[in-house]
């Protein structure tokens, strides 16, 4: 019943509203915590846009983690569940670039003119459908093409219910303790032979820093 519902705009949009409402109540009763965020606001002046990196169950983080003054430009997709995520990062003041199924030259103009821009561009690499913690995105020619070094972000709190999702996504619970962890390293493609080599590296840090965050819990 709630897809069919989600299909028309109206309702999307009611939808929308709601899951806005009650993410800004965990945003405002939660207490958070960031970790290492010196070393993405060192990096940022370079005036050079970032790419920022974090698993699809752990995309909540992204309407609340971001303090820094570039736009951040979350990558989203046309289908329903995509369409009900730019409504509601749009609320939270984020500017989501679209990746359309039959349009795909559009993505690509408009990561170009972001990253002229100074915007940083944030990617969930195992996005849209999975499998889950498994890379299914060409970060590594978007970063060559544009020159954009990759920053990685996990997120956790210690409330949270699990979604029967691909992904099991987790959503924050009210009155939480939240934790933003900013990996120490950040790497640059050109240092890389292939895309092999660094799609290991993205999984292994996304991965460690997933186990790491535990320690802040």
């Amino acid at each position: 019943m709630l897809k069919k519902l989600t299909k028309h705009k109206f309702f999307l949009n009611i939808f929308a509203n709601l899951v806005y409402l009650t993410l800004w109540l965990i945003k405002h009763s939660s207490k958070w915590k960031g970790i290492n965020e010196t070393v993405i606001s060192d990096e940022l002046r370079n005036n050079k846009s970032l790419i920022v990196l974090i698993w699809h169950n752990q995309l909540m983080g992204s309407t609340f983690s971001w303090k820094f003054i570039p736009k951040l430009r979350p990558i989203a997709t046309s289908h329903r569940d995509g369409q009900l995520s730019v409504l509601v990062q749009k609320k939270f003041g984020l500017d989501p670039l679209l990746r359309e199924k039959d349009r795909p030259a559009s993505l690509i103009k408009e990561i170009s003119k972001a990253s002229k821009n100074g915007d940083c561009i944030y990617i969930t690499p195992d996005a849209p459908h999975g499998p889950r913690y498994e890379i299914n995105t060409n970060i590594f020619k978007l970063a060559l093409k544009y020159d954009m070094k990759v920053v990685f972000l996990s997120f956790k709190t210690n409330k949270f219910f699990k979604l029967n999702s691909w992904d099991k996504l987790r959503i924050p619970m009210p009155f939480s303790k939240g934790v933003f962890f900013w990996g120490k390293e950040i790497i640059d493609p050109k240092d890389f032979q292939n895309e092999e080599n660094f799609n290991k590296k993205v999984t292994h840090e996304l991965n460690n820093n997933k186990k790491l965050i535990d320690d802040y819990i």
